[in-house]
């Protein structure tokens, strides 16, 4: 490379070859619901699946993380191992499967194994992982009633469902 080469130059990157998905306009309107929310924040909107705002509490995030760092203290007995849980990179299924296992059993009578639950950051993502873990070969589809919630088709197109 020379002074005089960007390295955009040398570089082309094919739209057109890439996962067919991004292509899709389903990804678009997902964009598009959330930006509706947040030019008119007033409105309720259960399209976009966001939280509502009306509950949100900067302050009752801290007191979280603090319950939260007490109960690691007291399973894990280390202020060392505790900081790496809350602040390192932790399982890839997740870092909060025990207490999702005996919510599950307190609130709902379902005894799981913690090891079989894994947490995501979103609705997206987990159907993204549960469509790909089920799908075996071209054969598989999913069926969906219409109308349903718009990321799962683009998380079908990710996993190559129809």
């Amino acid at each position: 490379m020379t002074r005089d080469t960007d390295l955009a130059d040398l570089v082309t990157l094919d739209l057109l070859g890439l996962h067919g998905s991004l292509g899709s306009p389903v990804i678009e309107s997902m964009n598009f619901l959330n930006e509706i929310s947040s030019r008119f924040p007033d409105a309720v909107s259960f399209a976009a699946g966001r939280p509502y705002e009306g509950f949100f509490d900067i302050e009752e995030v801290h007191r979280y993380l603090r319950v939260y760092r007490d109960h690691l203290m007291a399973e894990l007995g280390e202020e060392t191992l505790v900081r790496r849980t809350m602040l390192q990179y932790g399982r890839t299924k997740g870092v909060i499967h025990d207490l999702v296992a005996r919510n599950l059993l307190l609130d709902e009578g379902i005894d799981v194994d913690p090891e079989s639950i894994v947490v995501t950051v979103g609705c997206q993502e987990a159907l993204y992982l549960t469509l790909r873990a089920l799908r075996r070969d071209e054969r598989d589809a999913l069926l969906s009633v219409f109308p349903c919630y718009v990321g799962v088709a683009g998380a079908a197109a990710l996993a190559d469902m129809p």
